[in-house]
């Protein structure tokens, strides 16, 4: 499966890998479309190509949680989480339609063939197929045309 992610130096690329599983509490869709922020992920590439200082000052919230932490876990630990995040690849999007293509257990509300507008960095990530938890999926109403709906977490 193809899934587009951002390299940890900023760069951009499309990449296999597997289908995600199904879980309790959620569901898979077969994306349709998928939304560029480009605000979101212009910020999310330039913030890439910095140094570390250069983010530590673009994000003093994160310093913040990192101090914290270090203080929690120990420097090592934190020096090597903060290493492994800075090192490894991010899912892009965030805001994506498409059908329901399996549900899980504890889903009742939605079904096979089902088209949704699904939310949240994470989830709704630009791949063709993701799990989206259920309070992340909106139905999409009859007549609404899957690439419109796809900007339904935009909009919001």
């Amino acid at each position: 499966m193809k899934q587009l992610v951002q390299r940890p130096k900023g760069a951009v690329d499309l990449v296999n890998v597997p289908v995600p599983i199904l879980r309790r509490g959620g569901v898979l869709v077969k994306t349709a479309h998928s939304v560029i922020s480009p605000g979101t992920e212009r910020q999310r590439l330039n913030l890439a190509r910095k140094s570390l200082v250069a983010k530590a000052r673009a994000r003093p919230d994160l310093v913040q949680q990192v101090v914290l932490r270090a203080k929690q876990d120990g420097l090592l630990a934190t020096y090597r989480r903060v290493k492994h995040r800075l090192d490894s690849s991010i899912a892009l999007g965030y805001s994506l339609s498409g059908t329901v293509t399996a549900v899980g257990s504890d889903v009742t509300d939605l079904k096979i063939g089902d088209r949704v507008a699904c939310a949240g960095a994470g989830y709704a990530n630009h791949a063709e197929v993701v799990f989206v938890p259920r309070n992340l999926c909106a139905r999409i109403p009859d007549g609404v045309p899957l690439e419109h709906a796809a900007f339904g977490t935009l909009g919001a």
